[in-house]
């Protein structure tokens, strides 16, 4: 299973009001999204993805290369 969310916005060391201004959308709204990612729509996904430097498939389907690079710069 790959990050949710919250760990990579986390890792990206941003709040959820630098995502939200970065999504161009209310504090509210993004933390609806990372509480229930299974109702963000693709073109939100893109958004987010695009919000912290990743692919759609990166964040939403995990991806083991990338979660390990993070685990190292985090460590």
């Amino acid at each position: 299973m790959g990050l949710t969310m919250k760990q990579w916005r986390l890792a990206k060391e941003l709040s959820q009001e630098e995502m939200a201004s970065k999504c161009n959308v209310h504090r509210n709204t993004y933390a609806a999204w990372e509480e229930n990612p299974d109702n963000v729509s693709i073109g939100n996904a893109k958004i987010i993805a695009h919000a912290l430097g990743e692919s759609v498939d990166t964040i939403f389907f995990g991806n083991t290369s990338t979660k390990c690079r993070i685990s190292k710069e985090d460590s």
